[in-house]
C-alpha cells in the first residue's frame, strides 16, 4: 500500500531513525541509522512512495515493515 512521505518520516524516527534536509534544495531528506542512510523523496502534495521504493528505504536502513510498523 503506497505511503504518503510525512507518515513514512513520522514511523522511521519513532523507530530510532534520524530525519534531516538535504542541502541541496532537491526536496528530498535523509534517514540515518547507525552508519546507514536512505533518500526519501518529498514531491508534491499528492506524491506517495510507492512499494517497492518503501522496501528499498527499509533495506538501505537495515529495517522491515514490522519495525515500523507497517
Amino acid at each position: 500500500m503506497p505511503t504518503k512521505p510525512r507518515r513514512l518520516a513520522a514511523l522511521l524516527t519513532q523507530a530510532g531513525v534520524v530525519i534531516t534536509t538535504k542541502r541541496s534544495g532537491s526536496g528530498h531528506k535523509v534517514a540515518k541509522l547507525a552508519n546507514k542512510k536512505a533518500d526519501i523523496p518529498f514531491h508534491g502534495g499528492g506524491y506517495e512512495i510507492s512499494d517497492r521504493l518503501l522496501d528499498k528505504i527499509l533495506t538501505q536502513l537495515g529495517l522491515t515493515r514490522e519495525d515500523i510498523g507497517l
